[in-house]
């Protein structure tokens, strides 16, 4: 499902099964839709108009809330099923907002939002409204030097922020400190995603930098995503598959993890036959059902429903992952990538030719010592 809008959205969340979702604009908008009443477009609950652009939303089910942060560095806080903006704290960063998040209920002092700007600077909110403004700040850090691409949480409640600086910083909210900062990685980091073993973070060079969950000082691991132009977006599928996407690509690829091996690509956002935009940014549902997908140039966004995908994707083992030939799984692909002699095509195989060369050479060997036998033979005969 495929949904064309009149100005180029910015960002956006869904809620926990993908039939709400909240969109920032480039105009100052914050529209708040029914994904599910509609084939073709998505029915707009209600809408508010602010003075700047977004740089980041999201919401909170169970307070009622939806939080955006704009250009002109405000932090806006709205009632989810009104849309009234029900607090507004001007001025809450000193360079322009980049990221935003909320926090789960472990963090410290009632902390429930986290947001970040393009210095490098995170910081936590209390916003409710017994709270005063000059009281909402909870903590701030300044441990990183460049913007803050994005913030998610792990199942450790660390704070994770990806910078372009090319470090991971973890903030621990159950002490309200920083916990570790991660040597410096070979490029800048765009996205990070949380899993319960490992955290994966996208970089500017196409590779997934892969880290032990809660030991986030030195790198296990780095897997190419197959993307030329960095890694921008990364969602959980299910336990052990990771949706991908890239600024330079409207595709959404999929890589299995432990063991890691990529598997294509899940579809198109639009055309497939067009790959000049990129997807600028994703969110997943939390249960995991649906999938939105971001194209701002062409001012799109797509509902992906992720079960007859995933249901096409079967469980790799360690042993699969290192066979050259898997166990016969290659027809699923078919309707999820695209032709084998496609340059992004993900082909393990050994090529037939070195095959057939493999296969001649073991029969040449063969017949070179069935003919030895013979003479032997041919020599007893004649003693």
């Amino acid at each position: 499902m495929l949904v064309e809008f009149d100005n180029p959205p910015l960002c956006m969340k869904s809620n926990k099964d993908g039939s709400r979702l909240v969109v920032g604009f480039v105009d100052g908008s914050i529209r708040f839709y029914d994904t599910q009443q509609h084939e073709e477009e998505f029915q707009e609950i209600w809408k508010f108009q602010t003075k700047s652009s977004i740089r980041g939303v999201d919401l909170d089910e169970h307070k009622k809330r939806v939080y955006a942060v704009t250009k002109n560095r405000s932090l806006c806080v709205f009632d989810i099923d009104t849309g009234k903006r029900v607090r507004c704290i001007l001025k809450c960063h000193r360079s322009v907002p980049t990221a935003i998040c909320t926090l789960p209920p472990t963090a410290l002092k009632s902390q429930q939002l986290a947001t970040a700007d393009e210095s490098g600077e995170v910081k936590t909110w209390n916003l409710d409204p017994e709270v005063a403004s000059e009281n909402a700040n909870i903590r701030k850090w300044q441990e990183q030097d460049e913007d803050i691409n994005d913030l998610k949480v792990d199942v450790k409640s660390n704070l994770l922020a990806t910078s372009s600086d090319g470090t991971l910083g973890a903030y621990d909210l159950r002490k309200a400190k920083l916990k570790m900062r991660s040597e410096l990685m070979h490029s800048e980091l765009y996205s990070v995603c949380g899993t319960n073993r490992s955290v994966y973070v996208g970089g500017e060079d196409g590779y997934v930098e892969v880290f032990n969950l809660n030991e986030y000082g030195n790198l296990l691991e780095r897997v190419e995503s197959g993307f030329e132009m960095g890694v921008n977006g990364i969602v959980e599928l299910r336990s052990g598959l990771l949706g991908l996407t890239s600024q330079g690509s409207n595709r959404m690829r999929l890589l299995n993890v432990q063991p890691s091996k990529r598997l294509g690509y899940a579809g198109y956002h639009g055309d497939e036959k067009s790959d000049d935009d990129g997807i600028d940014a994703i969110t997943i549902s939390t249960d995991k059902s649906t999938v939105f997908t971001m194209i701002s140039m062409s001012c799109t966004i797509k509902k992906w429903d992720m079960g007859p995908i995933i249901d096409e994707i079967p469980i790799l083992r360690a042993q699969d992952a290192k066979s050259k030939k898997m166990r016969k799984t290659e027809g699923f692909f078919d309707g999820l990538v695209g032709p084998k002699n496609d340059s992004d095509s993900d082909d393990d195989d050994e090529p037939k030719s070195k095959k057939r060369r493999n296969d001649e050479d073991s029969d040449e060997e063969i017949d070179e010592e069935e003919q030895e036998e013979d003479d032997e033979e041919e020599e007893e005969d004649s003693d």
